[in-house]
């Protein structure tokens, strides 16, 4: 049966945890499963919803299907202009979304406990709704989404796998007082979309280097869309945007990345990355949910 995860395409949660954690080398597999299991409760117990992914390493060594053929790390970027994307690899990811901060502390909390010994937590983002679905810039953020069940499952679940998806997770930290000091048809510009009333710019208004001109690619006359969860974060000090996206292949985010960061040979970056820099970066597997259960069970 092909099911992804809860939680991969629930929306509407408010507050979102995100956990990058590193295996300890002598962790058991057998233990690690049976963390799982309590990781995703029981069937039809409210609580917040929980997303788990692998790092290609940590898929390969719990052995429980086989690694899906592109899989793994995430290799880092440079472009041209200096501008870098670093590689941030981990082990296990966990996302953690509700209806509230409380909720999904607690929940973190009792994955960190349950989790001692085993995995420890690297890296953490606390994420949340800004104005409604607006990223920090004050832009809409994910509307190229896939508006309907079917084309999302098509763009982010993997052929085969009964529900397994590829995910890319990166945290951008925003200059917003850079950003703030362009105009509004500045910033419009940089985006590739109005602002107030979120409608891509058309024509000769577009610009090339716009981040709509660069991360809406296709081959072969097909779009490579991809099925986007970020949120914003942070505070008065650090704040910005936590990427997450799910894909059916995993060749999506290189070719959204090397258009991003002037790899592609047209002589042209993302003039968003100009204002927001990339200070992590991760490819992960997000098993269906049948598979997600089976390995927990062991």
């Amino acid at each position: 049966m092909t099911e992804a995860q809860h939680g991969i395409f629930t929306e509407g949660a408010p507050h979102h945890l995100y956990l990058e954690m590193t295996v300890a080398p002598d962790a058991s597999p057998a233990n690690l499963r049976q963390v799982l299991g309590t990781l995703l409760g029981a069937p039809g117990v409210a609580g917040p919803e929980v997303v788990i992914a692998f790092g290609s390493e940590l898929w390969s060594s719990l052995g429980s299907a086989p690694l899906p053929s592109e899989l793994r790390p995430f290799d880092p970027l440079t472009s041209p202009g200096g501008y870098h994307a670093p590689a941030t690899q981990r082990d296990l990811w966990i996302w953690i979304q509700g209806a509230s901060p409380d909720v999904n502390f607690d929940k973190g909390m009792a994955a960190g406990k349950a989790l001692d010994g085993i995995a420890s937590v690297d890296f953490e983002v606390t994420g949340y709704t800004y104005h409604g679905n607006r990223d920090l810039i004050g832009f809409v953020d994910g509307t190229a989404n896939p508006k309907d069940q079917e084309s999302r499952e098509a763009a982010a679940l993997v052929p085969g796998t009964g529900g397994g998806s590829f995910l890319m997770t990166q945290k951008w930290v925003h200059d917003l007082e850079a950003f703030n000091a362009l105009s509004v048809p500045e910033q419009e510009g940089v985006v590739g979309r109005t602002k107030v009333d979120d409608i891509e710019l058309e024509g000769a208004a577009m610009p090339d280097d716009s981040h709509v001109s660069r991360t809406d690619a296709s081959e072969d006359g097909v779009a490579l869309k991809v099925w986007r969860r970020s949120s914003p974060f942070g505070n008065v000090s650090e704040h910005g945007l936590y990427y997450v996206a799910f894909a059916c292949d995993i060749r999506r985010f290189d070719v959204q990345l090397k258009r991003m960061y002037n790899l592609v040979g047209d002589g042209l970056h993302d003039r968003l990355i100009e204002f927001s820099e990339a200070v992590s970066g991760a490819y992960w597997y997000a098993p269906g949910a049948a598979e997600l259960h089976k390995l927990a069970l062991g």
